[in-house]
């Protein structure tokens, strides 16, 4: 898609409020170093760090001053699960020292610092790896040290950087006057062409980003410092197995100069990936991943091979932990579509709090989900005081959704399943589409909500959702197959009418062509708590008590709205003497964090909350959909407090309540307690109306994933 005008002053600003967790100090979300240090060499720091605890070593050449060890954030998190694995900033950015003048920045001074860092952290014998310019690093290593390096992969380089061609010299010129002259505008030039792959904006944001932790002096003189630097005749005299990869549309490094490498190399393969840019380790992480996994051939991975008839029948079901209700609802469709298929054994693929819910229904949650990052600690990270910019939130989760797959992918490498079911399972999607020939298995989609909507009014927002969506509609279009079903969890109506975007087709209509419905999909029949006296009494609350609960969810993100409830419960409690407020905060929040007060009930989990939500007089809740439809279920008065500028909840959320007469959103900011309060009570005395909730989604979701598992899916479509 075309960038707006000015797309590039829009950069390096993230709306979510907050931050990435410990941005600054570490260079990863999802995995921190065993161990990290500085190496000192003639006053100048460099920083190094490495993770994993054991396995052979792969050891990232600092990568050139124009970016830092971030720009590895999608391929050394997972690595480090099979080997030990170093990563160094260069000296000119990330968290190493910044010396002032060229003569700081010369091709030798980079390949000792890399050495001493070598030595300081103890790597006797490593995989060198080198991206773009610090490809002649690496290449020197393997022929000035056989000893100390056992494979050697060129990723995007060259092998020499020749002062005496004049079209180099011109080139170089060039670019040296336009980043001593207008730092920002070559940043955006350079990165541009790094990642000429359609819908980078993402990596192309991060790089830029990254580049201003440098300057355009630095990297003028780092430029200046390795020309004329020259490996091709070290190249001949390599002795270890070397992989070079290299795009063919890479605009930087032509691919030309990665087919020289590989002749130079004595038996160097050339994987060459076809409409490639320049950094393929971030535009194609889990070809990357794969490849260098297996060149190096990490810790030796066992199995057993079971024929093909002795095979149990298992579907793995991938659940999103933001929250419950997602889980709750996978739960109900697992067992209609168990009594459709009752020797079908099913693995859970999902994390906290997710997966203790499923943990004490009985469930089996497959071992190697402990290797997956937190989603929902990712959100609390990124937002502020009930803020969520869902969008953004999305968009900043590239590390963990890239980390995730790689887990997937080698659990669907280990084992065999039949089928795959993902509760939008947003990794797996996407990387299935980017990668269709990793996909063994039938794959069904399931999502209660189409489209990221903007919802700021700003013209950036509105560019990046519309490249977002046109990037996954150009998946399905391209490779209808991966998604062997699509389900969305509601109704026709549910979905929203609004565009993707300039251009592309209405949500609505492409939903229609894409997905079949299954309605709202409950994790409970209302008939079995219509008799709301009998469930109090079960449930330990007085014939004569007001019943208010109040709950977030299963993250922190709406801490901020519970305390401001608890602040107005006194004022509710005045009003209405006999109110009982059960505040349900949630397995991330700490119960001390709430005032004591006479009839204010502090948890911090509640199994089943639905249950205690069926026979309540009032709940107080975030906008999230599910808590909201079981309300609305069960008939009981409530209000909803949408998390600013989160998309989802303002957007989809609201308009499938608005079908169902239920839509009863309230604006937290500067709602005082005084007039929350106010605002409870009437809401607790007011009667409802709602549309009745259809009670057999869970079945009819569960009967389209049967087709999918008996294969007559393609009849119906």
């Amino acid at each position: 898609m075309t960038r707006p005008p000015d797309f590039d002053k829009m950069v390096g600003e993230l709306p979510a409020v907050g931050r990435l967790p410990d941005e600054g100090a570490y260079p990863f979300e999802t995995v921190r170093p065993a161990r990290e240090g500085f190496v000192e060499r003639d006053g100048v720091k460099s920083w190094y760090a490495v993770w994993g605890e054991g396995g052979p070593w792969i050891a990232f050449a600092p990568i050139f001053q124009i970016t830092h060890s971030r720009m590895l954030k999608t391929t050394v998190p997972y690595l480090s699960r099979h080997f030990r694995v170093l990563a160094m900033d260069g000296r000119g950015n990330g968290r190493s020292d910044r010396p002032r003048g060229q003569e700081h920045y010369r091709f030798d001074e980079y390949y000792a610092d890399f050495v001493a860092v070598l030595d300081a952290a103890g790597a006797d014998r490593v995989a060198v790896v080198g991206i773009s310019a610090t490809a002649m690093t690496a290449i020197r290593l393997a022929a000035e040290h056989p000893g100390r390096v056992s494979h050697l992969v060129c990723v995007g380089g060259y092998a020499d950087s020749r002062a005496d061609d004049p079209q180099v010299a011109e080139r170089v010129r060039a670019e040296s006057e336009r980043m001593r002259g207008d730092w920002a505008a070559y940043l955006d030039w350079f990165f541009s062409i790094a990642f000429t792959e359609p819908h980078s904006t993402k990596p192309f944001e991060d790089g830029v980003r990254y580049g201003w932790a440098s300057s355009g002096e630095v990297v003028d003189w780092a430029r200046n410092g390795w020309l004329g630097s020259d490996v091709t005749a070290l190249a001949r005299t390599v002795k270890c197995p070397t992989l070079v990869i290299h795009g063919d549309a890479d605009k930087r490094v032509f691919h030309a100069k990665g087919r020289q490498i590989a002749a130079l190399v004595p038996g160097a393969r050339l994987l060459t990936i076809g409409g490639g840019g320049h950094l393929p380790s971030v535009r194609d992480p889990v070809l990357f991943n794969r490849s260098l996994r297996d060149f190096v051939a990490g810790s030796p991975r066992a199995g057993t091979w079971t024929r093909a008839m002795s095979r149990k029948r298992r579907a793995l079901f991938i659940s999103s932990p933001i929250g419950l209700g997602h889980v709750q609802r996978d739960l109900a469709i697992a067992r209609e579509l168990k009594k459709l298929q009752p020797d079908l054994e099913i693995d859970w693929f999902t994390v906290d709090p997710a997966a203790r819910y499923l943990a004490q229904e009985g469930e089996r949650v497959h071992p190697i989900t402990a290797r997956l990052a937190n989603e929902s600690r990712h959100f609390e990270h990124v937002a502020g005081e009930h803020d969520l910019h869902a969008f953004f939130a999305l968009r900043t989760m590239d590390e963990v959704m890239v980390n995730n797959f790689m887990t997937f992918a080698d659990l669907m490498e280990e084992q065999h399943y039949d089928l795959v079911i993902g509760d939008e399972a947003w990794d797996v999607d996407y990387y299935y589409h980017e990668n269709p020939d990793l996909k063994r298995q039938p794959f069904v989609f399931l999502t209660d909500f189409v489209g990221c909507v903007p919802v700021c009014g700003d013209e950036r927002e509105a560019h990046l959702c519309a490249d977002r969506n046109a990037d996954d509609i150009e998946h399905v279009a391209r490779f209808p197959y991966v998604r062997d079903a699509a389900v969305f969890v509601g109704n026709p109506e549910d979905v929203t009418d609004e565009p993707f975007g300039p251009g592309l087709p209405r949500i609505r209509d492409w939903t229609d062509r894409n997905f079949s419905y299954s309605g709202y999909t409950l994790p409970f029949d209302p008939q079995a708590y219509a008799d709301t006296e009998q469930l109090r009494s079960k449930l330990g609350y007085g014939p004569q008590e007001k019943i208010a609960i109040a709950s977030i969810g299963g993250t922190a993100v709406g801490g901020a709205l519970l305390q401001r409830i608890a602040a107005a419960f006194p004022i509710m409690k005045r009003e209405v003497p006999q109110l009982r407020l059960v505040l349900v905060a949630g397995p991330r929040l700490p119960v001390d964090a709430f005032p004591e007060m006479q009839g204010l009930e502090i948890k911090s989990y509640v199994h089943n909350l639905f249950e205690h939500l069926a026979c309540c007089d009032l709940a107080l809740v975030q906008g999230g959909l599910s808590t909201c439809m079981e309300l609305v279920a069960t008939r009981r008065p409530f209000l909803s407090f949408p998390l600013a500028r989160h998309f989802e909840q303002r957007v989809h959320v609201r308009k499938r309540l608005a079908n169902y007469g239920a839509d009863s959103a309230v604006e937290y900011d500067g709602l005082a307690p005084a007039a929350l309060a106010a605002r409870a009570l009437a809401a607790m005395h007011a009667p409802v109306r709602y549309k009745p909730v259809e009670t057999d989604g869970a079945a009819r979701a569960a009967g389209n994933i049967a087709q999918v598992l008996e294969n007559r899916w393609w009849v119906q479509r």
